[in-house]
C-alpha cells in the first residue's frame, strides 16, 4: 500500500516537474510549505470510496495529457493566478495554500467542487474541479482547456467572497436564461473564460483555430432558425429540432458562447410573436426567449434584465478582461506584494485577475453591481475606463440600477433547465418586476399583453406599489402582485425544507422517448388505415382473404410510417423530405415491379401512391404547422 502510494507520488512530481509555480515574494512570515515546492495541477482520479462524506482520491497514474494541455493558454495563466490567489489567502486568512487539483471522473458535466480526501491526507477545504475524463482536452467547443478554467473561477470565486447568496431565481441557469443577478454574475465570469481560452495567443492550436470557425457557427444559426420556427408554428407534434433538443443544444451552448456572447447578442431580447404571448399557457414563448440570441434588430434588454442574463455579463468580462487600460493599470508594490509577487512577474491578464481577486476578497460582491462599487471604491483611478465600458456593453443607463423585487408564480410552471422541453419535471415560474420580460407578466392572471406592455414601459419601480402609476393596473392587481412577492417567501421556505433532489436526467428524457414512440405509433396506425382504403385490387385477380390485405397493408402502413418519421427527423427538410424519401426508397421501387409483374403500368403507379399516401401522417406529425 506504501509503496504504490510512493510510486504514485513519484509519477506525479516528475510529470509536473518542469511545471511548479514560480517562487512567490515572502510576506512577514514565510511559507512554511515553500511555494516553489507546489506544482500548479495536481491530476487526481477516483478511487470509488468515500470518508466523512468525502471522497478518497488518488493521484492519477498518466496525468501528462491534461499537464500539457492545461498548463499553456489561458489555463496556464489561471493556474498561475490561482497559485497567486492562495498566497493571498495564506497572508489574509492563514489558510493553507492548495495546488490546482483536476480530477477526472466518471461523472458528466463540469463542478466545481470542495473538500476530498487525497488517499489518507483529509483536505477539508481544498478546492478542485470535477471533468468527465473522456472529455476531449482541445479543439472542441467546451473541452477541458475551456471548461477547466471555467470551473476553476467558480472555486476561486468561492474561496475569495463565500457561497453564493439566495438571489431570488428558481430557474436553473442557461446562456440565454434570465436567472437573477448571483446566478448570472457567478456563470457569467466563469463562461468569460471559455471564449478567452480560445482567444489567447498561447492556445492549443486546435483550441485557436475555433475563433476563425465559419461551419460550426453556421449551422447552429440553421439549428436555431428551425428550432424559431417549430416553436412559432401553429402546431408540432413531434418535430426535429424539439424532440432532437437534447441532442443538438448543448453543443450549440458551446459555440454560443464563444461567437454570441462576443458580439453580446443576448444582451438584446429576441422577438416573441404575439400569438405565444396571448395564450393560457406561454411556455413555447418563454422557450424562445431563453434560448435564442438576440438579432441586431431586436430591442435591448433593460439593465436589470441583463443584469440577470450570464451571457451578457460573460460578455462584459471578456471585455474587461481584455481592456488595455485595465490590464496595464498597476497598483503600487504592498499590493502585489499581498500575493506573493512583484508587479513584474505578473502578465497583464494576470494583473486583470488579481485586482478582481482582491474586490472579490475585500468585498465579497454578490453580483456585477457590487463588484463594480468595491472595485471602484478599491482603485478610482480605474473607475472612468470602467464606466465607459460598462456603458458600452450595457447601455447609458449602467449606473442606477434598480432594486430586485422578487415573485413568484405558481399558475405558471416552466421545466427543470431548458433542457426539460416537456416540462417532466416542472417548477413554479419565479421573476423580478425589474428584470420581467412580456412572458413574465402575461403569465400572471388578471395581465393581458396590451397591459405588460404597458407595465414595461413605465418600468423600473422601487416598490411593487408604484404598479398603481400604470393605466389599468387597480388596486385588485397591485394586491395580486403583493402576492406573488408573498408566495416567492413561502416557496423558499417549502424548499429549505425539503431535501435537495438530484437532477432526474432519466426524468427529462423519458418524455422525449415516449412522444418519438407515440409518433411512430401514431403514424403506424394511420398509415396502415390509409393502405388498407386505397389498396388497389390485386392484379392479375386473385382472392385475397380480408386479413392477408390488412396485413399486407400494415405492412406497408407501418414500413411508410418509420422510414416517414426517422427520415423527417434526420434531415432538416422535415416531412417533404421523408415524403421524397418514401418516394425514391419505397413507391417508385414498389411502382416498378408492380407494374412489371401486373404487365399494367396503371397499376403500378397505384401501388407505388398508396406507399405516398401512407407516409402522409408521418409527414405530417415530424413538419410545423
Amino acid at each position: 500500500m506504501h509503496l504504490q502510494r510512493a510510486r504514485r507520488l513519484a509519477l506525479c512530481s516528475l510529470a509536473t516537474l518542469p511545471l511548479w509555480a514560480p517562487p512567490l515574494a515572502r510576506a512577514d512570515e514565510p511559507d512554511p510549505r515553500g511555494a516553489a515546492e507546489r506544482p500548479l495541477l495536481v491530476v487526481l482520479e477516483e478511487t470509488g470510496e468515500t470518508r466523512d462524506g468525502r471522497p478518497v482520491l488518488r493521484l492519477h497514474p498518466a496525468p501528462k495529457a491534461a499537464l500539457t494541455v492545461l498548463t499553456r493558454g489561458l489555463s496556464g495563466a489561471l493556474l498561475r493566478a490561482y497559485a497567486m490567489e492562495q498566497e493571498y489567502l495564506r497572508q489574509a486568512e492563514q489558510r493553507a495554500p492548495e495546488p490546482a487539483y483536476l480530477l477526472l471522473s466518471s461523472r458528466q458535466g463540469g463542478y466545481a467542487r470542495e473538500g476530498f480526501w487525497l488517499e489518507d491526507q483529509d483536505k477539508p477545504q481544498a478546492g478542485y474541479v470535477d471533468l468527465h475524463r473522456d472529455w476531449p482536452l482541445a479543439g472542441k467547443y467546451g473541452a477541458v482547456d475551456q471548461l477547466f478554467p471555467h470551473e476553476l473561477t467558480h472555486v476561486i470565486r468561492r474561496q475569495l467572497a463565500g457561497p453564493l447568496q439566495d438571489g431570488g431565481t428558481n430557474q436553473v441557469h442557461a446562456l440565454g436564461v434570465r436567472t437573477d443577478r448571483v446566478v448570472a454574475f457567478n456563470e457569467g465570469l466563469a463562461e468569460s473564460l471559455q471564449a478567452l481560452a480560445i482567444d489567447h495567443p498561447d492556445a492549443a492550436a486546435p483550441t485557436a483555430a475555433l475563433a476563425d470557425d465559419e461551419v460550426l457557427p453556421a449551422r447552429v444559426e440553421r439549428q436555431l432558425a428551425a428550432y424559431r420556427r417549430e416553436l412559432t408554428a401553429r402546431a408540432a407534434v413531434a418535430t426535429r429540432m424539439r424532440l432532437g433538443f437534447l441532442i443538438w443544444y448543448g453543443n450549440a451552448e458551446d459555440v454560443l458562447r464563444y461567437h454570441a456572447v462576443k458580439r453580446n447578442a443576448f444582451a438584446r431580447a429576441p422577438a416573441v410573436p404575439d400569438a405565444l404571448l396571448a395564450t393560457d399557457d406561454p411556455y413555447r414563448a418563454y422557450l424562445l426567449e431563453s434560448v435564442l440570441p438576440g438579432r441586431p434588430e431586436d430591442p435591448s434588454k433593460s439593465l436589470s434584465r441583463m443584469l440577470e442574463s450570464e451571457g451578457v455579463i460573460s460578455a462584459l468580462m471578456i471585455r474587461w478582461a481584455t481592456h488595455e487600460g485595465l490590464r496595464e493599470r498597476r497598483p503600487g508594490a504592498a499590493f502585489y506584494a499581498r500575493f506573493g509577487v512583484t508587479a513584474d512577474q505578473v502578465s497583464p491578464l494576470e494583473n486583470v485577475y488579481l485586482k478582481l481577486f482582491h474586490a472579490l476578497h475585500e468585498h465579497e460582491p454578490r453580483d456585477l453591481v457590487e463588484l463594480v462599487a468595491g472595485y471602484q471604491a478599491l482603485f478610482p483611478d480605474e473607475a472612468p475606463m470602467l464606466d465607459a465600458l460598462l456603458r458600452d456593453v450595457l447601455g447609458e443607463g449602467w449606473g442606477d440600477a434598480p432594486p430586485e423585487l422578487w415573485l413568484a408564480n405558481r399558475s405558471f410552471k416552466t421545466g427543470t433547465t431548458v433542457f426539460d422541453q416537456r416540462r417532466a419535471l416542472p417548477r413554479a415560474h419565479t421573476f423580478d418586476l425589474n428584470g420581467a420580460s412580456l412572458v413574465d407578466l402575461v403569465s400572471v392572471p388578471g395581465v393581458d399583453l396590451a397591459l405588460a406592455r404597458a407595465i414595461l414601459e413605465r418600468a423600473p419601480y422601487r416598490s411593487i406599489d408604484e404598479l398603481a402609476r400604470v393605466p389599468g393596473v387597480d388596486d385588485r392587481l397591485v394586491e395580486r402582485f403583493h402576492a406573488l412577492a408573498q408566495e416567492l417567501e413561502t416557496l423558499r421556505a417549502e424548499l429549505a425544507d425539503e431535501p435537495e433532489d438530484p437532477l432526474s436526467i432519466n426524468m427529462i428524457i423519458m418524455p422525449f422517448v415516449w412522444r418519438a414512440l407515440g409518433t411512430l405509433a401514431l403514424a403506424g396506425l394511420l398509415g396502415t388505415a390509409i393502405a388498407w382504403f386505397t389498396r388497389p385490387s390485386p392484379k392479375p385477380p386473385r382472392p385475397t382473404s380480408p386479413a392477408g390485405a390488412l396485413l399486407r397493408s400494415a405492412a406497408v402502413g407501418v414500413a411508410a410510417a418509420f422510414l416517414g418519421v426517422v427520415i423527417g427527423w434526420a434531415q432538416p427538410l422535415a416531412g417533404l423530405g421523408s415524403l421524397l424519401a418514401v418516394l425514391a426508397l419505397a413507391a417508385i421501387p414498389t411502382a416498378i415491379w408492380g407494374g412489371r409483374r401486373a404487365h399494367d403500368l396503371g397499376y403500378g403507379v397505384r401501388l407505388g401512391l398508396v406507399w405516398i399516401l401512407a407516409a402522409l401522417p408521418a409527414a405530417a406529425l415530424v413538419s410545423p404547422w
